[in-house]
């Protein structure tokens, strides 16, 4: 099918991928979810859009493991990787997100699913919506640098404790990460001057071994690729229709890869943590994820900074 030119215009903040990201600083924080939870997420936003859901069918997408992660990030340089659109310079982002590892029945893939993304910058706003299906929304934040280990960071955002027409929605923290306690052993953090070291570390201490892609019956290198950070992202990317509001004039199911191009540094932290948030009826995050009242407990804390690039989109189809 032909496209027509994508028209351009003064002020344009949708730039043309792949994009190059330099000096990222990724805070990640690992707990244990509800499976349940997880399935009614990859139905909702993975399986229902491709017409996935059949009686006595396991569904094509699933979640992979019953931990995710609530990440923080500060991206130093992020720019546009090729001309023209590299000639319109660079900027910073702040970024927090939920990932969850959702598995691929037909495909026999792993992906990275973000239920939840929140950006301090227009520019990351509108190009991960509107190009890849990144669910974005704006968040003002407190992320400190790394990589000593951090008190507390959070993100706030504009929500609404309750959905009713007289309530005024309002910029509150929606999630924060916090230090809790001293360190579990003598150490107070261990250093990784590689990828596939802090993986391995990450894949001891949440119990994710080879033996589990067995059980997924899935191939043994895809462990590989998850030890090097290989695995795509998959994404719903959507537009609600003008004429009628409940509809969408645009919808499709569409994966990415990303490249890390260079591995600074990692730390992963020994102090115990633990994940606040409100319950907010705009952002139902401890009902979608199906965790118990009170604060979440921190099974991994860690600290990672490196260089990526995201670039091309490929849709999914549904199965013939």
């Amino acid at each position: 099918m032909t496209l027509p030119l994508y028209i351009t215009r003064g002020g344009e903040q949708v730039f043309q991928q792949p994009f190059t990201a330099k000096d990222v600083q990724f805070f990640g924080f690992w707990v244990k979810a509800d499976m349940k939870a997880l399935e009614a997420i990859c139905n909702k936003y993975l399986n229902a859009p491709l017409g996935e859901i059949k009686e006595g069918k396991k569904p094509r997408f699933a979640p992979a493991i019953k931990h995710v992660q609530f990440v923080f990030n500060r991206l130093g340089k992020l720019y546009a990787t090729n001309p023209p659109d590299k000639n319109r310079g660079w900027y910073k982002e702040q970024e927090a997100a939920i990932w969850m590892l959702v598995l691929d029945r037909v495909e026999q893939n792993l992906y990275w699913f973000h239920p939840y993304m929140l950006v301090d910058s227009s520019y990351a706003l509108c190009m991960g919506r509107e190009i890849y299906g990144f669910p974005k929304e704006f968040g003002w934040f407190d992320i400190p640098d790394g990589p000593d280990s951090p008190m507390q960071m959070h993100v706030d955002t504009v929500v609404a404790k309750e959905l009713q027409p007289n309530i005024e929605a309002r910029k509150e923290i929606l999630f924060c990460a916090r230090r809790t306690g001293t360190s579990t052993t003598p150490l107070s953090h261990k250093d990784h001057s590689s990828l596939e070291s802090l993986v391995k570390h990450t894949a001891e201490l949440l119990e994710i071994g080879p033996e589990f892609l067995a059980h997924l019956e899935l191939e043994k290198n895809l462990f590989k690729d998850l030890l090097g950070m290989k695995i795509p992202m998959v994404f719903l990317k959507q537009f609600r229709d003008g004429a009628q509001p409940d509809h969408a004039c645009y919808q499709l199911i569409q994966e990415c890869a990303t490249k890390m191009t260079r591995f600074h540094s990692a730390r992963v932290y020994f102090h115990s943590y633990q994940i606040e948030f409100e319950d907010f009826a705009t952002h139902p995050i401890r009902a979608n994820l199906g965790f118990a009242p009170g604060p979440i407990k921190v099974d991994m804390a860690f600290w990672t900074r490196f260089d990526f690039e995201i670039g091309l989109c490929k849709e999914i189809n549904p199965t013939p």
